[in-house]
């Protein structure tokens, strides 16, 4: 391979402002620094960065926030482009996609999109208004001057093309190292976690680890927790996570009208090591989301052994494929007849699901081989 200089931009490499957005641009940056191959990894902030990670800069944002403009990535715009010969963007329609779209324009620099589930035609009906403008003032004229487009998975490259997009596609789908989830030397009595000083394990656990919104099905898998909370009445549910917009507020009151609220635990965001020890404490992961391009979650989930259930909006098939997990639709019907199985089952079927999930990841979903797939992409479409 030649050695193309690669610039990453994304809006935010906070749990809650970047999610699995900002996590997969990083470990993509990291692997591909890894291979010896010159990248850089731009995203704002709010009011402290996130990372120290080789040639990663995170610049303040103004005001308003959900715009993800910062003026110090601005003035820096020009320089940071001109050092890189790819310049790839993850995610779209936000601040950063028109500081960095300006500069490839004007310095004819090949721009590499990263779409990350937002083609979905979930996420495409929100805001419609707001990215018909966005579209108008700088993402038609991206668009343009993108040279590759990378997908996660052969349905978003169908939707890529969907949107009248010609440009080549590389179907690449998100990552994780799996040496980067340890299982702990013994389980810890309790785990610290924001809203609850001591988080113990007193019955077996379903665990939700996500952004605490809409898009990510609470509202359909606290009924079907209600429903099988009555046949398992011996499992808890945890529910983790950042609170979007005070979505949170919203679950709660969920809870509270299915009379639930004292079988299940609101942790707020866990990050680090307790994210590892809720991670290896639950007995299975639920993700019921309405959207996803790919969601790390799930992979980090199946890392730690975890069986899962996940609805097939999550663009996983290969969790029923391989026996990692139990698939559904987006309804609660669905969800709790998953559900009702998964509880139903023995611990050595779970166990046995959870091995099968982390082989997958690390036989499936590991970088080396997708970096290496997305530079050769770069090479021949980005020159």
């Amino acid at each position: 391979m030649t050695a193309l200089r690669h610039l990453h931009f994304t809006q935010s490499l906070e749990p809650l402002y970047g999610g699995g957005l900002g996590a997969s641009a990083l470990a993509l940056h990291r692997q591909i620094l890894k291979m010896g191959v010159e990248s850089t990894l731009c995203s704002t902030h709010g009011d402290m960065s996130q990372t120290s990670a080789e040639r990663t800069h995170e610049f303040k944002r103004a005001k308003p926030g959900f715009m993800y403009f910062a003026p110090g990535l601005k003035r820096n715009g020009e320089q940071l482009v001109s050092s890189a010969d790819v310049i790839h963007g993850h995610g779209l329609y936000v601040g950063t996609n028109y500081i960095f779209g300006v500069e490839a324009r004007r310095q004819k620099k090949p721009l590499a999109y990263h779409v990350h589930g937002m083609f979905e035609p979930y996420i495409l009906r929100r805001s419609r208004w707001k990215k018909q403008l966005v579209h108008w003032l700088f993402e038609d004229a991206n668009f343009r001057r993108v040279r590759l487009w990378r997908a996660l998975t052969l349905r978003e490259a169908d939707q890529i093309r969907g949107c009248g997009i010609s440009a080549p596609i590389v179907v690449a789908p998100k990552c994780i190292d799996t040496v980067e989830y340890p299982k702990p030397e013994r389980a810890p009595l309790s785990i610290r976690t924001p809203l609850l000083a001591q988080l113990v394990k007193r019955h077996p656990r379903v665990l939700f680890l996500s952004r605490i919104h809409p898009k990510k099905g609470l509202d359909l898998l606290l009924p079907a927790w209600a429903k099988a909370s009555v046949r398992h009445k011996d499992w808890e549910l945890v529910i983790a996570g950042p609170d979007e917009n005070g979505y949170l507020a919203t679950v709660r009151s969920i809870a509270h009208k299915l009379n639930v609220h004292e079988r299940v635990a609101f942790t707020g965001p866990v990050t680090g090591k307790e994210k590892r020890e809720l991670l290896y404490s639950a007995d299975l992961f639920a993700l019921p989301s309405y959207s996803e391009g790919l969601p790390v979650g799930l992979l980090e989930a199946m890392a730690c052994e975890l069986p899962v259930l996940a609805t097939k909006e999550c663009n996983l098939p290969d969790i029923g494929a391989t026996g990692a997990g139990w698939l559904c639709e987006t309804n609660v019907e669905s969800i709790y007849a998953s559900l009702d199985i998964a509880l139903a089952s023995t611990d050595s079927e779970r166990k046995q699901r959870g091995a099968n999930g982390k082989q997958l990841v690390q036989n499936r979903y590991s970088w080396p081989s997708i970096a290496t797939e997305i530079l050769r992409a770069c090479e021949a479409h980005c020159c």
